[in-house]
């Protein structure tokens, strides 16, 4: 399963940036946008309505994001209607927008519910037209609010959100992100309502990077649920609380499971026959699941929530996150393993139970098995990770464990070490008529496997993998006699061997062989621009690197110079560089280490020092001298 998430406003919004970057046109802009909220109980009901306007000012008129609009929302759970979209020319030419077209949204959020967009285009515009568009959305569901982003990627003048919130209504909510000291807050009451306004002004739009995570890590936003209401009845719960956001998840899993499973049991007698431990039943199991389900993402109304019946996944053999999930627990439940649906959100989504207790923080679904007192998490949609391993995008969130009606239980993913993410070389290699001629053999370990696996198993054509995966290092690499073994799922590393040429590597000066030993450089000039970059980086996991050089020196040759061993070490990087001669050969090991998922902006300078001072090591020469 790729990376996912629930975010419903920004999720397209850097999908295209790329292609507006080289720009001489006056920069457009955003005038004011505005969401305005009506939270109120009609007829002892919660009734939520939300009626939006943005108004833009046309600078770059092929801007795709000035020139075409877009409203995303749940057709099960929300309804779009009194959409308003005109322009106005700079000669004070009001125009509609005459067609508007409604298109299912694809998306990674695979346990969310299902999303539909309405699209439309402004014709006609100008440098110095203004757009005007407005929408008023119904909220069916109380529990699954909107998040409201407060900044763009064009810069915006006047971005606000207000709450007119019934007196009977109590809600909670949170800012996050950078810069939301920079919002100004304010409530007043205003009979039997709380009016509750956040504003930013004059804000700056947020570059895209590839390598950045979710938008929820960085752009400040603003989360708002229902707490509890009180009707005629007495006072109803919401949301607030883990247990509150519990119950509700509770209900929609409540009576799943009821279609006979007398197939499901006797498959997993059969998978479990003979096998001793609960371990091996429990990767057999999962082993099944992985490999004979077929992931197949689910957006439809409830069935956004709903896992599909166990029996039924496994009688099609396809299914989502929440299916595979639901099929695995019954299987173990039937080999006697403890075991527990549970709720998870990945790295997508910067949140936690206890900072925000609505459906939020959760976008996936996995199977959380108990086997000699320790939890192993079972995520089957990761297609090439090896038991007991868990996908690397599940790595530190919190998992909420379905007990009971009334019991639950959170607990945590660890973070894998960057030495279960390994990937070692030995570099075997002479100096011969101008060229470095060797064999190499690599090793990858867990998610470095993981990710090989996913590439080089999908390609057509494997050799064009392996080829761009052995000179992603270095240029004018020449490779031959490539073998691939342990290409499976297995716990083993991955191992690949070749032979090699490498070119105009080494220079001969006069009597003098001069060239870098080091032949494979990870992370090298990777600084980042401190003045540039406002937002963090993600590594998909922590990751080591050891490889070792056997360098034969030639019996005409004698060893010049040769550097001096290297060391660094910060919170982020370790490196170890080491030269050994023996007998005829110059052993040079190189370690590396990377410590961290998530840089932010306060670990940019320490980054570039270590980067800084590795990428010199790295340009190390050595030097031969004609005997």
């Amino acid at each position: 399963m790729t990376s996912l998430n629930k975010l419903k406003i920004f999720v397209f919004l850097f999908s295209f940036i790329t292609g507006i970057g080289q720009n001489t046109k006056p920069k457009s802009y955003i005038i004011k946008k505005e969401d305005n909220y009506v939270i109120d109980l009609k007829s002892d009901k919660l009734s939520i309505v939300l009626f939006s306007e943005e108004q833009k000012w046309v600078g770059d008129k092929d801007n795709i994001y000035v020139n075409h609009n877009r409203i995303d929302y749940s057709s099960a759970f929300e309804e779009i209607s009194d959409i308003e979209a005109y322009s106005i020319s700079p000669e004070n030419k009001k125009e509609k927008v005459k067609y508007i077209q409604t298109e299912d949204r694809q998306i990674d959020a695979v346990f969310y519910h299902d999303m539909k967009f309405k699209y439309y285009s402004f014709p006609n515009l100008k440098e110095g037209s203004q757009t005007y568009s407005s929408y008023r959305k119904t909220f069916k569901v109380p529990q699954l609010l909107d998040t409201y982003y407060f900044k763009d990627n064009i810069d915006c003048k006047e971005s606000k959100v207000t709450l007119k919130v019934s007196n009977k209504v109590e809600i909670g909510y949170v800012l996050q992100g950078y810069d939301t000291d920079l919002i100004q807050f304010s409530t007043v009451k205003e009979g039997d309502y709380t009016i509750y306004t956040w504003q930013l002004l004059n804000s700056t739009k947020v570059d895209y990077y590839e390598d950045a995570p979710n938008p929820s890590y960085f752009l400040p936003h603003l989360i708002f649920y229902i707490k509890n209401y009180t009707a005629n009845t007495g006072k109803q719960e919401v949301l607030g609380s883990i247990e509150n956001l519990y119950k509700y998840y509770y209900q929609t899993i409540k009576d799943i499971n009821k279609t006979d499973q007398t197939a499901l049991k006797n498959q997993t007698e059969t998978l479990t026959k003979g096998l001793k431990t609960n371990s091996e039943k429990v990767k057999a199991i999962f082993d099944f699941v992985q490999t004979k389900i077929h992931y197949v993402a689910f957006e439809d109304g409830m069935g956004g929530f709903v896992p599909r019946e166990a029996a039924d996944v496994f009688q099609k053999k396809y299914g989502d996150c929440k299916d595979m999930a639901n099929l695995l627990n019954e299987m173990l439940h039937y080999a006697n393993i403890e075991s527990y649906i549970a709720w998870i959100g990945t790295r997508h989504n910067n949140y936690t139970y206890e900072a925000v207790p609505t459906p939020i923080v959760d976008n996936h679904m996995i199977t959380v098995a108990k086997v000699d007192d320790k939890y192993i998490f079972l995520d089957a949609t990761g297609q090439f990770t090896a038991f007991p391993s868990f996908t690397p995008f599940i790595q530190g969130k919190q998992a909420l464990l379905k007990i009971d009606a009334n019991n639950y239980k959170i607990i945590s993913v660890p973070i894998i070490a960057p030495e279960e993410n390994n990937h070692s070389g030995l570099i075997q290699y002479r100096f011969e008529n101008n060229k470095l001629i060797g064999k190499a053999e690599f090793k990858l370990k867990g998610y470095n496997k993981s990710r090989f696996l996913g590439v080089y198993k999908s390609a057509i054509d494997k050799n064009k993998v392996l080829n761009e995966y052995l000179s992603r290092f270095i240029k004018n690499l020449s490779a031959s006699n490539v073998e691939v073994q342990n290409d499976n799922l297995s716990q083993n590393p991955l191992e690949i061997k070749h032979s090699f040429e490498l070119e105009k590597w080494a220079k001969q000066i006069d009597n003098q062989i001069i060239f870098k030993p080091i032949l494979l450089f990870p992370f090298s000039n990777e600084q980042i621009d401190e003045d540039k970059r406002k937002v963090p980086l993600e590594f998909d996991f922590k990751k080591s690197f050891d490889f070792e050089y056997e360098i034969t020196l030639s019996k005409d040759y004698k060893l010049e110079f040769v550097p001096e061993n290297y060391t660094f070490s910060n919170e982020l990087l370790q490196v170890n560089i080491n030269y050994n001669l023996k007998n005829d050969k110059l052993i040079v090991t190189q370690n590396l280490k990377l410590n961290k998922l998530l840089l932010e902006k306060n670990n940019f300078s320490d980054w570039n020092a270590a980067i800084k001072s590795i990428t010199k090591q790295y340009n190390q020469n050595i030097i031969f001298t004609k005997i």
